[in-house]
């Protein structure tokens, strides 16, 4: 039997599996939680060592359980920056793509629309706080110091690397999401590390490519219990092993995620050359894919925010109550504006804040937790109408994370979206993911092959339902 260790390496957690080829099937997943931590203002930071020791000690519960591991394989969250010394040690926390610090040095960008436009087509990155590249630029204006007595700026999956091989290496996938490499020409562009932080890129690590193998190195066999010089596969990056594990990897198919953010992504087989809107971003896969989508931050977290503020119900409870009303089409129903984040899409703009609208005296529980989930829909098909016209056709469209759990959010969503939506009985996760690009050895194709018979559930759209929401979105834009 060959198995293989996938390593995801997100925002709150780092989720490891055990993936068995021969049976087609997940042998074994564990995960460590982490946090991060607000330091006030917009800035957001997590402490590296902390994801390090997490990291190491999934490897050493599967350790434990499987001799026989042929790899490990990586993927790690986009969007995070940190600070190396001398000895490839932290200099700093990692700034993950939460942080909102840089705010005005976007803003500044995209007041001058021309730079904006460059920007956008050089890196496949709309200025937007979630980029290194203004979290750089905030360092640089602020603690200028440390920026300049750094070794080494990576991003976390890089420190991961670093620590599990002894390799200061970045994969081409999550260097694009940095906003300073050449998403064409997959260099890092040495012009704008200039003129903007006044750097080179002997500061950034080298560049190659996801399916890059590397050795695990004596001490962290010595962590992990694994043995040493066993292959560690680069990977890819989460969008890019989220949108393959739900089953996504073919051109002309989209992917909705919905977690605590959201995102809608499309792969392409060439990068993006006109951007339909400002915030459509594309990202490098491999040296033969590219992702192309937009993101939103008030995805399923929003929900949780409703549910932990107002609601007397819990999650479980108050879904069901509006799953059982579902077909009671109100003709004056709340409007609910998702925007506890301010928002990425169609534009960036941190001003705009969450709202109700009709609420009224005799509005119920049942009526504003609806509201909820359909505001988070409605901000959801606003990219989706944006997104869709970017692969040269829509096939098909996946979903995956949290809030497909929720039966009727789904229902919501594909009439909302008035198109059928897949969603894999067994959620396959972006650990599993970014095994089957490696085993794929980047034929995107042949991934399919890998998967076992997965039950996949098929929601389509329900025409009254569909009409309703049809007239109601139309209210919910007016209103905005």
């Amino acid at each position: 039997m060959e198995m293989y260790i996938g390593v995801d390496i997100g925002t709150t957690a780092v989720k490891t599996i055990v993936y068995n080829s021969d049976a087609k099937k997940i042998e074994m997943d564990v995960s460590q939680s982490y946090e991060a931590f607000s330091k006030g203002h917009g800035q957001f930071e997590q402490d590296p060592r902390q994801i390090e020791r997490a990291v190491f000690e999934t490897l050493k519960q599967v350790s434990k359980s499987f001799t026989n591991v042929r790899a490990i394989v990586l993927d790690s969250a986009l969007h995070t920056v940190m600070l190396l010394n001398g000895d490839f040690e932290p200099l700093s926390n990692v700034i993950p793509w939460l942080d909102e610090r840089s705010v005005d040095h976007v803003k500044k960008v995209i007041s001058d629309n021309q730079l904006s436009k460059h920007l956008h087509l050089k890196t496949g990155c709309p200025p937007d706080t979630v980029y290194p590249l203004y979290k750089l630029l905030w360092i640089k204006q602020n603690e200028k110091d440390m920026l300049n007595s750094a070794s080494k700026i990576v991003s976390l999956k890089d420190y991961v690397i670093y620590k599990l091989t002894g390799d200061l290496v970045s994969d081409i996938g999550v260097a694009s999401g940095s906003g300073y490499m050449d998403i064409e020409k997959k260099v890092w562009c040495e012009e704008l590390l200039k003129d903007f932080l006044e750097i080179s890129s002997e500061k950034l690590p080298q560049l190659v490519s996801p399916k890059t193998v590397l050795r695990l190195s004596k001490e962290a066999a010595k962590i992990t219990g694994l043995p040493e010089g066993l292959p560690v596969v680069v990977g890819i990056s989460d969008a890019a092993a989220s949108s393959i594990g739900a089953g996504a990897f073919v051109e002309n198919s989209i992917t909705i995620s919905v977690g605590s953010s959201a995102a809608i992504r499309a792969v392409l087989n060439h990068p993006v050359k006109q951007y339909p809107v400002s915030s459509i971003w594309c990202y490098v896969l491999d040296e033969n894919h590219y992702i192309s989508g937009a993101a939103i931050k008030n995805g399923g977290y929003v929900f949780d925010w409703y549910v932990k503020l107002f609601c007397c119900y819990d999650h479980e409870t108050i879904v069901k109550k509006v799953e059982e009303n579902l077909n009671f089409l109100d003709e004056k129903p709340v409007l609910f504006y998702p925007f506890i984040f301010g928002k990425r899409f169609p534009e960036f703009d941190p001003s705009p804040r969450a709202k109700f609208d009709n609420l009224t005296s005799t509005t119920t529980q049942e009526q504003v937790a609806r509201s909820v989930l359909e505001g988070i829909a409605f901000n959801l098909k606003r990219a989706f109408d944006v997104v869709k016209t970017i692969p040269d056709s829509l096939e098909k469209v996946f979903a995956t994370g949290g809030l497909t759990r929720a039966t009727v959010w789904m229902k919501m969503l594909s009439a909302i979206l008035n198109h059928p939506i897949l969603v894999q009985s067994k959620r396959q996760g972006a650990a599993l993911g970014t095994i089957l690009y490696f085993l794929s050895k980047g034929d995107l194709h042949s991934i399919g092959g890998y998967l076992s018979n997965n039950e996949v559930e098929i929601f389509r759209p329900d025409r009254s339902l569909f009409e309703y929401y049809s007239k109601l979105y139309r209210m919910w834009v007016e209103n905005f």
